[in-house]
């Protein structure tokens, strides 16, 4: 049996990373998105070797993306609600940047985000991206999906922003460059 992150390597393998491929076999063969504390994302997406990665001594002990967001999450397991929506909104841009353009999440660039700025407005397909309904299902069941419909202007705002604050803790010293994608991009919302 092909696991969730398998399957997932298995269907980029096949699949041209450009946004427009990528989004294409969304329909079809790739798996719906997972919690981040599903298993372990294949080694060519798990940012081991994102295109923005640090070289040398790391600050940050972390050696994929997924531990870099575990580790900055730590900060906040004392205070639920900020732990939440920090590791809703981490998950969301993590999953965005394997499933939908097919890279680790250290391997965006500028532009990438300013695409995912746009997703958040109207997350597609909605088959993938939304919850039945709306509704909220807890993160161990199938129908889980990161978004539960298209975002408010504020909440792509709060989307944009608590990256920002991962990457200027958990990506520090492990980031190459002084800003990354992430930091460049204006915490606005579209529109």
């Amino acid at each position: 049996m092909l696991t969730f992150w398998g399957a997932i390597s298995t269907q980029l393998r096949h699949t041209p990373t450009s946004a427009p491929a990528a989004s294409a076999t969304m329909k079809t063969a790739v798996p719906a998105p997972r919690p981040i504390d599903a298993p372990e994302l294949p080694a060519g997406l798990d940012g081991r070797h994102g295109t923005n990665r640090a070289t040398g001594h790391m600050q940050v002990a972390a050696a994929t993306d997924p531990e870099a967001i575990r580790a900055w999450l730590a900060r906040f397991v004392d205070t639920r609600t900020t732990f939440d929506n920090y590791r809703k909104e981490a998950e969301r841009l993590l999953l965005w940047s394997v499933l939908q353009m097919g890279k680790p999440l250290s391997s965006l660039t500028h532009e990438d985000l300013l695409v995912y700025q746009h997703f958040l407005a109207d997350p597609q397909p909605a088959a993938r991206w939304t919850a039945d309904g709306g509704r909220k299902h807890p993160r161990n069941d199938p129908r889980w999906r990161p978004f539960y419909g298209p975002l408010s202007a504020s909440s792509q705002r709060q989307a944009m922003v608590i990256p920002q604050r991962h990457v200027r803790v958990a990506g520090a010293g492990r980031l190459s460059g002084r800003q990354s994608p992430v930091a460049l991009t204006p915490a606005r919302a579209p529109g």
